[in-house]
């Protein structure tokens, strides 16, 4: 499984996009220098941050310890703590998750596993609150019930607040992310949610990060307005040669990649006065039409010196922030399992899928009622009636026995 991490607040060394499709065998070196050989050793330096969690080392594999090393020398500056980076108050404060809804339980269950000794606070959408919520203790007892939305909204306030309180997790669905940063919010609880959001975090950590890559994207424009360099993208999915996607996802990864284009390739930015520059959405327009001119249109190109010119200057530009663990032979995960289960049809339902096979075949095209009629037999017979074009085609409407009629 293909498995990229991106992080924002790094030192211009490497990176690549997990969506660029190398057709060379030399391309490959475009996914930056971390490989997942383990004949490289993880550094064994004393006083560095795995003495600050020994437990841990012993229960990773080889490409965790590399990617965990990674994303601490990205995001620290250093793997020594004594040379970290102090420049922000705000590195490793309030780590924000945000993640597709039907992972965030998984999340959630990792920090359990690991028994990370920090407060993991989760915030479901108002549907799977009832699942996974209990009522916020300043409702409970007596009284009228409170309403579902009234429930959520207080329990998001509660799980901000102590977020706030002490070094902790927050993890959100980005479908909640979005809602609650809604900049047209009529009621104050709502604008301050909102405001957190954009300026509390120290830390933002993007799972399938690659999913808000469209310029139009409303969770992107979102997401670009929140107030941290220090990010982390986490994606599977590789680079589908849409260079446009390609350079929003890296400036929504690295919000400083945007000034890092403008500088390499727009000679009048440096030239710029001071107190001139222009709002960040026009910067960044600007520096995409910069990065598709000049290093897109070069690695389309069919002449091999100039794709090879677009390559490196994109490796230049983006050495260091983007790791790839690709896998080895030598993985045990067993992958994904497909299996298919073939079961026979009753008489009733053979009887029914014979006669809408033969009326299928009498039909022009591909009648896709029809199909539905077959589908919903083969589920089961009775469903059939449920469809409002069986009259259509089915002149004799099957009248389900006893058995049938109580499922």
């Amino acid at each position: 499984m293909e498995h990229t991490g991106w992080t924002a607040e790094s030192k211009p060394q490497n990176e690549e996009d997990s969506e660029l499709k190398p057709d060379e065998d030399e391309d490959l070196s475009f996914f930056g220098n971390h490989t997942s050989g383990e004949d490289e050793s993880v550094s064994e330096v004393n006083d560095n941050v795995w003495d600050l969690i020994p437990e841990l080392r012993p229960k990773l594999h080889m490409h965790q310890k590399k990617a965990f090393e990674f994303l601490w020398q990205n995001i620290a500056g250093s793997l020594v703590p004594a040379l970290m980076e102090k420049t922000s108050k705000k590195i490793g404060k309030r780590p924000l998750v945000l993640a597709p809804k039907t992972t965030l339980y998984t999340w959630y269950k990792e920090f359990i596993k690991w028994e990370i000794p920090v407060p993991v606070h989760l915030i479901h959408g108002t549907r799977s609150s009832r699942v996974f919520r209990p009522t916020p203790a300043v409702l409970r007892g007596s009284g009228p019930r409170p309403s579902q939305d009234v429930v959520h909204i207080l329990d998001c306030l509660e799980k901000m607040q102590k977020w706030h309180a002490q070094p902790s997790v927050l993890v959100m669905g980005y479908t909640s992310f979005l809602t609650l940063m809604r900049e047209d919010a009529k009621y104050s609880h709502r604008k301050y949610m909102a405001k957190v959001l954009r300026e509390s975090p120290g830390l933002v950590i993007l799972d399938e990060g690659h999913n808000p890559r469209s310029t139009k994207s409303r969770l992107r424009k979102v997401l670009m307005k929140v107030e941290t360099d220090q990010r982390i993208l986490l994606s599977g999915t590789l680079f589908q040669n849409n260079f446009c996607e390609y350079f929003n996802t890296l400036s929504l990864a690295r919000p400083m990649f945007i000034k890092e284009v403008l500088k390499t390739l727009d000679p009048k930015f440096k030239r710029r006065k001071k107190g001139a520059q222009k709002a960040r959405h026009l910067l960044e327009s600007r520096a995409r039409k910069f990065f598709l001119d000049n290093i897109a249109s070069k690695i389309n190109s069919d002449e091999a010196e100039e794709k090879m010119q677009g390559l490196n200057m994109l490796r230049n530009m983006t050495n260091g922030f983007i790791d790839v663990y690709e896998g080895t032979a030598s993985d045990t995960l067993p992958g994904l399992q497909i299996y298919t289960i073939l079961m026979n049809p009753t008489d009733i339902q053979h009887q029914i899928l014979v006669k809408l096979h033969k009326i299928m075949e009498k039909c022009p095209g591909y009648p896709l009622e029809v199909e539905l009629l077959i589908t919903l037999a083969s589920i089961h017979p009775s469903l059939i009636n449920s469809s409002l074009c069986v009259k259509k085609f089915y002149s004799n409407v099957w009248k389900p026995p006893l058995p049938y009629s109580s499922i």
